[in-house]
């Protein structure tokens, strides 16, 4: 073979491999930085709605007050990508009474503050009821807690 063809094969031979020359003006490429190739895991967020009972309920519906109250919470959880949301009676809830008293927390209550949520695109199998009884709280509240990761968009 002669000369300048085999400068011509190891040439191509150079490239093919990825070993060709730098090129004027060319600068390496840095490598990117360990967290950048694997983000950080967002973390939770909770967003909370806290309703006294005392205007809570009108029998066993919600008030228009408090179905404002549920709505703006899931207003305010738009772009969370829900994992729990938790109904959580908080403080001395009457659960023998048939529901006539505003302290009265019955199961029909308690379904129409999960068909509000469900209506508005809370997932059911994600909604809970968690009672927290809490000795030193004198008026009994509802608090609705919404608890999620940002959704990647």
């Amino acid at each position: 073979m002669h000369l300048p063809r085999l400068l011509t094969l190891a040439a191509a031979l150079s490239l093919a491999a990825g070993l060709a020359p730098a090129a004027q003006g060319d600068q390496p490429v840095k490598p990117l930085p360990a967290n950048a190739a694997n983000p950080a895991k967002t973390t939770s967020q909770t967003k909370t709605a806290s309703l006294p009972a005392k205007g809570l309920f009108q029998g066993d519906k919600l008030t228009p007050l408090a179905q404002q109250k549920l709505t703006e919470l899931v207003i305010n959880a738009i772009g969370l990508q829900v994992d729990v949301a938790l109904l959580v009676p908080t403080g001395p809830w009457k659960i023998e009474d048939t529901g006539t008293d505003e302290r009265s927390l019955t199961p029909a209550r308690l379904e129409a503050v999960k068909k509000f949520l469900q209506q508005r695109g809370v997932d059911p199998k994600r909604l809970y009821v968690e009672s927290r009884v809490d000795e030193k709280i004198k008026e009994p509240r509802l608090d609705v807690q919404i608890v999620g990761k940002p959704a990647n968009d």
